[in-house]
């Protein structure tokens, strides 16, 4: 096998990058539940999962990983919910959900359909938002990663020290927002 010759032959492409920010968006702004479960175990993604240290849980475990997603990510003792205006304003629906609601607009989008009523800066709105924007308005994903990604890996901490799937997704999570970072530098 033949080594990369430049730093970006191993570099992950746009497109690789939204699909890991849509699905790591998906898993953190919603419980996993069946569906999502069944699509998850189709080859490509189970082994894509599997190649970043992610196990997928078992039928019978989706009730006892929705109390664990509750206490992850909804409800965290001794942190707080992965919202960057809880972390960064000291309430829901600061300045910060301002901005991001103020660059999907900006771009013809909602936020983060399907997400519930999760805050417009949840984080995994925040990806869910940049993946639909990286290729049709980079400069918006941009802003995105500059001004809504730098509180994300503290604001997962927490989680990523969980030692079953919601951690392993978290641990995944901040990797990708370092790449993101790293990328838009």
């Amino acid at each position: 096998m033949s080594e990369p010759t430049s730093p970006t032959d191993s570099a992950p492409s746009n497109q690789d990058l939204a699909t890991a920010a849509r699905l790591f968006g998906r898993l953190l702004v919603k419980e996993l539940d069946a569906a999502t479960l069944t699509e998850l175990r189709a080859p490509d993604i189970h082994s894509a999962l599997t190649a970043l240290g992610i196990e997928l849980p078992s039928n019978q475990q989706l009730s006892a990983l929705g109390n664990r997603y509750f206490d992850l990510f909804l409800h965290p003792v001794g942190s707080l919910p992965p919202v960057q205006s809880v972390w960064r304003d000291g309430q829901y629906d600061g300045n910060h959900a301002v901005g991001v609601r103020k660059i999907a607009e900006a771009a013809n989008r909602e936020i983060a359909i399907g997400a519930r009523s999760a805050a417009p800066d949840h984080l995994g709105c925040i990806l869910l938002l940049w993946a639909e924007l990286q290729t049709e308005r980079p400069e918006l994903a941009e802003l995105l990663t500059t001004h809504h990604f730098a509180w994300a890996e503290l604001a997962l901490q927490h989680a990523a020290l969980d030692e079953g799937f919601y951690g392993a997704v978290s641990r995944a999570t901040i990797a990708l927002v370092r790449e993101l970072q790293t990328t838009g530098d």
